[in-house]
């Protein structure tokens, strides 16, 4: 997981942040669940989004892009985090594909 002071609300993910990600996936994800996060504050509300990146037929890996309402209290984000991401990580079934 990775924070960044970025408005990826209103953007793409840079291509050197995937890059940056997937080097994070490569060196300490488990093959059989290839998962990285960025998390940035989001000015209005909560999101979601799953970057899925694949190449000549191989998966290698989804990088959850997580806006935190910037205005949420740290234990109510850290609950969102935990119902939004560490469940997906940690069963990867709960993921729809």
């Amino acid at each position: 997981m990775d924070a960044k002071y970025k408005a990826y609300q209103t953007s793409t993910v840079s291509s050197s942040d995937v890059h940056q990600l997937l080097t994070y996936i490569a060196g300490h994800s488990p093959q059989a669940s290839p998962t990285a996060a960025i998390v940035f504050a989001h000015p209005q509300h909560h999101s979601h989004r799953v970057l899925r990146v694949d190449t000549s037929g191989r998966h290698l890996g989804e990088i959850h892009v997580l806006g935190v309402h910037a205005a949420t209290e740290p234990a109510d984000a850290a609950a969102w985090l935990s119902s939004v991401f560490w469940c997906r990580v940690a069963d990867p079934k709960t993921h729809d594909r």
